[in-house]
């Protein structure tokens, strides 16, 4: 069995600033696309992932009154959801983190359907005739 070397600094690993950012924005991603997958649609109504900040998930969440039970049970249940997320991104992680924050936006109504050009000028023909 090969020996466990001592993880390096990132910055000792050769990369950049530039370099650091980007890889931090793709595991950021990651975490993100398997957050809904993780936690459930219960959780996703009340919260919202904000950020991942080394290896530390930091939750937002609007209503203040839920934060204290969402942090007990976070507590609780932290084990399994640390596995299921590093499983799921293979990014290691140390902890859950609830702040408050503002409600999410409502999304935007769908733009409308763009008329029928066809049945326009159908139309257009069908009254030229009367």
């Amino acid at each position: 069995m090969e020996a466990l070397r001592p993880l390096k600094p990132i910055a000792e690993a050769g990369l950049n600033g530039g370099q650091i950012a980007a890889a931090n924005l793709r595991a950021e991603a990651k975490v993100r696309r398997a957050w809904g997958l993780s936690v459930g649609p219960s959780l996703q109504r009340h919260t919202v992932f904000l950020r991942l900040v080394q290896g530390r998930i930091v939750v937002g969440a609007w209503e203040l009154a839920m934060i204290p039970s969402l942090r007990i049970s976070a507590k609780a249940t932290w084990p399994q959801l640390k596995e299921r997320l590093e499983r799921l991104t293979g990014i290691r992680l140390t902890r859950l983190e609830f702040v408050p924050t503002d409600p999410p936006q409502p999304s935007a109504p769908p733009p409308p359907k763009p008329k029928d050009a066809f049945a326009e000028v159908l139309t257009c023909f069908q009254k030229a005739r009367t």
